[in-house]
């Protein structure tokens, strides 16, 4: 008969030992230790580790005895200290969200309160517990390197060194390690790097979700002074979902891959002359957000990827960095006044684009290709000789090209085969452009320009096809195109003098302000052909 050794005598085992029985076996050597690292606790007793529990009989708790483990496990080193009672905890989750819960916080803790380089693992196969210390080491480096999910965060500090902190896990067990490279880190760094740890697991935390979702407006908000750098790394679902976050004090970027297609973000913050205030910054997302679902709309994109690519535009192009100006900096030669930039977006400058998965449905028509591809962005130059003759030009530009199969009646089943009979259906390809350019200059410190230039076209070519003949093949085009001068309303003296008083001065706020929204870019020409000049001024 088997039987359980008592509590008080077993206080712990080497690295990589499995209890089995009333033995400790495996490792390097059998003998207990007065410091535990691991430990059997009955089932009814207080289980303060998260550890395997074993039921009064002898035998591993089932769920029955209101347990979560799943069998014995293997740890890399003696388990001690928070991240390992974590990950014992962890490793009877069911999911990827409870197996990695408290982790990217826990990790980060380690550096702020002063650890150092950390490795740790817990392994739970059945092949791992009746496998020598070789197979085990074998398992326990496919679990760091090579694991299901993974999930890097490496932080580059203002003194050079380089942290990197690396959560692995998938059905063998957990995994994680930090790594400090190329020098050390000193208090402020630390305790920067110690402001990061909600954001982390923040992050960690949507994307182990499922599906994997975007939360990275916390690592955005890193203390440029006291760290360089901070990248974000994810492979998910065994590889099929790839997400690589990049922020620096210049700029950020944001590229994911998987199943559903492809997103990538860029973000550029050296031209910080053109950033407005938080309120034009959310006012130019909401409309950029908007843009998003309708060309997702229109060109039958795929609604989660649609979802990631919002998410991440709309956290990269918030929480800019300060604007305020660095001693040791270049003066610039020209830049922009608070009513240069209540005329723009308020946004910095950045380049974003979504790509679905392409695919081929028409088994008898192999040209017919399924595909969604959405760009936009922003470029603004600044130029002239000297502020008071200084010119900005602000461009906002986006395309959509896309091609879906629909049933000829909505709602209906579209099951396209190689039977004529099944081959009822409208392939549709769409194919639109629209922008909008904002120009103002100066001549001796007067304004000289304020002109607003934008036009959208929207073009679909369908062709219907009824029991494999084709019935009809149209083309729509649509398009508007409109300029808006304001250079009258806001030059001269009547402009000046009004301003000089407090009615006139929330007069001319509001009327930036109304360019600014009108600026917008603007993808749809019906809506475009409907903006007229609004009176600016009362």
């Amino acid at each position: 008969m088997t039987t359980l050794a008592p509590l008080s005598a077993i206080t712990g085992y080497q690295a990589g030992n499995v209890v089995r029985g009333n033995a400790v076996t495996g490792g390097a050597s059998s003998a207990l230790t007065a410091s535990p690292s691991s430990t059997v606790v009955l089932s009814g007793q207080a289980n303060t580790a998260g550890v395997q529990i074993y039921s009064a009989t002898g035998t591993m708790a089932t769920a029955s005895d209101n347990t979560a483990s799943s069998g014995p496990f293997v740890w890399e080193n003696r388990q001690s200290g928070a991240i390992s009672a974590l990950m014992a905890g962890d490793a009877v989750a069911g999911d990827l969200s409870g197996r990695l819960h408290g982790l990217g916080k826990a990790l980060v803790d380690h550096i702020k309160d002063g650890g150092g380089d950390f490795s740790q693992s817990v392994l739970q196969s059945k092949q791992a517990v009746q496998a020598d210390e070789g197979v085990q080491a074998i398992l326990r480096q496919q679990l760091h390197d090579f694991a299901g999910n993974s999930i890097g965060l490496s932080v580059v500090t203002a003194g050079g060194a380089k942290v990197n902190f690396s959560l692995s896990a998938d059905s063998n067990g957990i995994a994680v390690k930090i790594n400090v490279a190329d020098g050390q880190l000193n208090d402020a760094e630390r305790n920067a790097m110690g402001e990061l740890g909600d954001a982390f697991e923040a992050a960690v935390s949507g994307l182990a979700e499922q599906p994997p979702r975007l939360a990275l407006g916390g690592l955005l908000k890193f203390d440029t002074s006291a760290l360089a750098s901070v990248d974000l790394h994810a492979k998910l679902g065994n590889g099929d979902q790839a997400i690589d976050f990049h922020a620096d004090a210049r700029q950020r970027t944001l590229s994911t891959s998987g199943a559903t297609g492809a997103i990538k973000v860029a973000v550029d913050l050296t031209g910080t002359a053109i950033i407005g205030s938080a309120q034009q910054q959310q006012r130019a997302i909401a409309s950029y957000l908007d843009q998003f679902d309708a060309a997702a709309l229109r060109g039958h994109g795929d609604k989660s990827l649609n979802g990631l690519f919002k998410d991440a535009f709309a956290q990269l192009n918030s929480n800019y960095p300060g604007q305020e100006y660095k001693a040791g900096q270049p003066q610039p030669v020209v830049s922009t006044d608070d009513t240069d930039r209540k005329m723009l977006t308020g946004l910095a400058d950045f380049k974003a684009s979504v790509s679905g998965a392409v695919s081929v449905p028409n088994p008898l028509n192999h040209h017919e290709v399924d595909s969604f591809d959405y760009r936009v962005s922003q470029q603004t130059t600044l130029s002239g000789n000297g502020q008071a003759d200084r010119s900005i030009v602000q461009r906002q530009q986006s395309s959509l090209h896309a091609a879906y199969h629909e049933p000829l009646q909505a709602g209906a089943p579209l099951r396209l085969t190689t039977d004529k009979q099944s081959q009822n259906y409208i392939y549709r390809q769409i194919d639109d452009e629209a922008s909008s350019t904002m120009e103002i200059a100066y001549d001796k410190g007067f304004l000289a320009k304020a002109l607003l230039r934008q036009s959208a076209s929207q073009q679909t070519h369908a062709v219907k096809y009824v029991l494999g003949e084709k019935v009809s093949d149209t083309t729509t085009p649509l398009k508007s195109a409109i300029v808006q001068d304001f250079a009258a309303q806001l030059q001269g003296g009547a402009a000046t003098k009004e301003r000089q008083t407090a009615d006139g001065q929330y007069r001319w706020q509001q009327m930036l302000s109304m360019i600014g929204s009108l600026a917008l870019l603007k993808q749809d020409p019906t809506e475009l052909k409907q903006q007229a000049v609004l009176p600016l001024a009362a």
